[in-house]
């Protein structure tokens, strides 16, 4: 019998605990019967309240796995550390507790992988959000496309099943800030997609400040490709073509026509724009280097666990 690892990332998460566990247990009391599976929940040092659910759940069902860390490292760390912690032969990396990620796509995810795929993704293509929100997301994702340097699908999720072959080559990569949902795509392009839409939260709100949303995405761009420094590269050589060609254009503006511009203007406004493109030129080689230099020299820091239940 083939097991499934589900990983759930928890932060002050009792409002939906119980019903997150449930719908997986119930998925494989149906659907997936014929596969064993196991719950990791990763805890981030939640409130009582929720150590005590945690404690209670996993006293009731020995498929559910808690990890309680000593200290909040954030859900990208303590997922990652979950991955680590798993032994299924295929692993759903990120479930979140508020089901935003609807369960019931995970036996199509299985499906797939059974079709002999090694990864199976999971394109959030709707989302039930504000149109602001929509609009950013949407832009950072044609980014991420546009600029990755594997073959990422437009609008790709953390929401993906990952055969063992893939997670045993993952687990190893020595990474303080993992970009968890574009990991299998460096060892792989045999994988499907799947698309749904992304759910509104029934209960609570989001435990990710706003500054934990923008460093994942910087991430997740330096992560996949050189994008943000390549695109100040691109900046670099437009504004200086485009400087040279104003500057060719008011030496012979002023030669041969009447300018109301004081004597010196021009000069000085397109030594300011070549000289605004050379250091976007500059900025952007640094930017080079210093991406490779973060790619050779990045640090796995352990994550102090405090207990594990059911292990």
């Amino acid at each position: 019998m083939k097991k499934i690892s589900i990983i759930t990332p928890c932060y002050n998460e009792e409002e939906g605990l119980i019903d997150c566990t449930n719908s997986i247990k119930k998925l494989f009391s149906n659907d997936l019967k014929h596969y064993d599976y196991e719950h990791i929940i990763c805890d981030n040092n939640s409130n009582r309240k929720t150590i005590t659910i945690l404690r209670e759940i996993s006293a009731n069902n020995n498929k559910i796995k808690v990890i309680l860390n000593a200290k909040n490292y954030g859900s990208v760390k303590s997922t990652f550390n979950g991955i680590k912690n798993s032994t299924g032969d295929a692993v759903v990396l990120f479930f979140p507790v508020d089901m935003q990620d609807p369960p019931e796509k995970i036996p199509e995810l299985i499906k797939k992988w059974e079709n002999g795929f090694d990864f199976v993704i999971g394109c959030r293509e709707q989302r039930e959000e504000l149109i602001i929100m929509k609009s950013i997301r949407k832009f950072f994702y044609l980014v991420l496309k546009k600029f990755s340097k594997n073959k990422i699908p437009l609008n790709v999720s953390d929401f993906q099943l990952v055969d063992k072959k893939i997670i045993d080559k993952i687990v190893k990569l020595k990474d303080n800030f993992p970009f968890i949902r574009t990991l299998a795509f460096e060892y792989s392009d045999n994988f499907d997609t799947i698309n749904y839409t992304w759910k509104k939260r029934t209960f609570g709100k989001s435990k990710e400040p706003l500054k934990d949303y923008i460093n994942s995405a910087m991430n997740g761009l330096i992560s996949v490709s050189d994008a943000p420094f390549r695109l100040i590269l691109i900046a670099g050589f437009i504004v200086s073509l485009l400087s040279l060609s104003y500057g060719v254009f008011a030496i012979f503006y002023n030669l041969f026509a009447q300018s109301g511009l004081e004597k010196g203007m021009p000069t000085l406004l397109v030594s300011i724009l070549i000289f605004s493109g050379l250091q976007l030129l500059v900025l952007g080689f640094l930017g080079e280097y210093i991406t490779s230099i973060h790619n050779q020299i990045k640090k796995d820091i352990e994550i102090n666990i405090k207990e594990k239940i059911n292990f």
